[in-house]
């Protein structure tokens, strides 16, 4: 009895996130078939799925998404690679800090989009760019929240690694770089969704395949249906990154179960309750 209650709580914790979506896709299809909306610029909420799936099966939908896909992991590993040991030794060294701090308060705000005219001048059409543009939105994101969560670690770790004998490059290894595991994997996800904000905006000017691509030709051709098949291809990968990285951190950082705010937060309620 006891098992068939769990199941069922674990069944229905698993559905409560979904609740939403459930219904504004309900809200949604009743919206466009009353005629409250122009189905011609937000069709029914079935018929973007029918579309979906004659994408799905025609094997385009797939290959966009793959192409995205590839670009995506390009990109971000690359600026992945040298964003993070950037952030973690400027963080480190306040000399490298102050020598790049002028360069990177300036390029920073410029956003992907603005690159995509010199990208396509020095690139070219094709995966170059894409690249460029998906690295270059991405980069100093990762590389200005890495720094910011080296500055962050507590102080004591490093003095008490010191205190210990070990040296600086013990006290990074062992303390510090163990310390940034979750801000690094948080990163990681913030910097994921860029990418893809990223590919999507290259793929409508500089390539010839992906989500990108096939969103701007369905817009061109008055495809609306293949416009939001695009957007919820985009958003079904970007959920299971999510989900993905999320996984990896519990099983990284297992010594961090029990112990987020909110958890802590709840038990000192329950605690202190007369």
């Amino acid at each position: 009895m006891s098992t068939n209650v769990t199941g069922s709580a674990g069944w229905r914790h698993r559905l409560v996130p979904w609740a939403p979506l459930l219904v504004l896709a309900a809200l949604w299809e009743a919206a466009t078939r009353l005629s409250l909306l122009d189905p011609m610029l937000l069709p029914p909420f079935s018929a973007v799925l029918r579309r979906g799936w004659q994408l799905l099966v025609s094997g385009r939908l797939l290959g966009d998404v793959a192409a995205s896909a590839w670009r995506v992991l390009l990109g971000f590993g690359a600026a992945a690679l040298l964003a993070l040991p950037a952030g973690i030794a400027l963080g480190l060294y306040p000399l490298l800090e102050e020598l790049g701090s002028v360069l990177l308060s300036a390029l920073r705000p410029l956003s992907p989009p603005a690159w995509i005219p010199l990208a396509i001048l020095w690139f070219g059409i094709g995966d170059p760019p894409a690249l460029f543009i998906i690295f270059v939105g991405t980069f100093f994101s990762l590389l200005v929240g890495t720094l910011a969560a080296t500055k962050a670690v507590e102080p004591q770790l490093i003095k008490a690694a010191l205190t210990l004998g070990a040296s600086r490059r013990q006290s990074i290894w062992y303390a510090i770089l163990p310390r940034l595991v979750p801000a690094l994997l948080t990163q990681a996800r913030i910097g994921l969704g860029l990418a893809w904000m990223c590919v999507i905006a290259a793929e409508m000017v500089a390539v010839r395949r992906g989500v990108g691509f096939l969103m701007i030709e369905a817009r061109n051709l008055f495809r609306t249906e293949d416009v939001i098949v695009g957007m919820i291809a985009v958003a079904m990968v970007g959920l299971a990154t999510e989900t993905l990285l999320l996984r990896v951190e519990k099983v990284v950082c297992r010594w961090r179960a029990g112990l987020e705010p909110s958890r802590l937060y709840a038990q000192a309620l329950r605690e202190h309750r007369p």
